[in-house]
């Protein structure tokens, strides 16, 4: 397995790259058909990077990674591994290159947004606006691993939500980490 550029694979990688988007993007819910998630692939490498995980020809998985204030903040998206293929480190394995990769072109901070638009976490069905500090303070995962927990592992923390951001009830969580250089 190695961790390579995704812009400079075959169209074949690439359409992987698209079809994992579709199908292995489930919760949450990821892109609605490959036509759209061909354009986000396109749209990650031509305006940030993207690396892929792949044994041989085959795409195991894939980061990209989207410029923000100027360089100094980079935003994790988006992350997706093969179904069949997580929890062997590969998830892990491209989060460690888009941090490396976004420290070198500079940035300071890493960010991300998890959506819960499948009510996987606490704050999914509520009104938040009624105390949102202490929701965010009470965030849990309720029982379906919400990718939070994973990105929480990984350093990064809650820096805030944006409510109903998919709907009544479905919020999107931000999270970041400090890139050390």
């Amino acid at each position: 397995m190695n961790i390579v550029d995704l812009a400079n694979q075959t169209d074949p990688v690439r359409e992987q790259a698209a079809a994992l988007l579709v199908e292995d993007f489930s919760e949450p819910h990821g892109w609605p058909d490959l036509s759209a998630a061909r354009e986000e692939v396109e749209n990650v490498i031509r305006s940030g990077f993207a690396r892929a995980m792949v044994e041989g020809e085959r795409l195991l998985g894939w980061i990209g990674g989207l410029p923000e204030y100027n360089g100094r903040v980079w935003e994790l998206h988006p992350l997706v591994v093969r179904r069949g293929s997580r929890r062997q480190g590969i998830g892990r394995a491209l989060v460690a290159a888009f941090e490396s990769e976004a420290a070198a072109r500079g940035a300071l901070t890493a960010t991300l947004g998890t959506d819960d638009d499948s009510g996987m976490t606490s704050l999914a069905g509520v009104n938040l606006y009624d105390d949102l500090p202490r929701h965010i303070s009470d965030l849990r995962d309720l029982g379906r691993g919400h990718p939070f927990l994973f990105y929480r592992r990984l350093g990064y923390i809650v820096t805030g939500v944006l409510p109903d951001a998919n709907g009544r009830g479905r919020p999107d969580i931000y999270m970041s980490k400090l890139l050390r250089i």
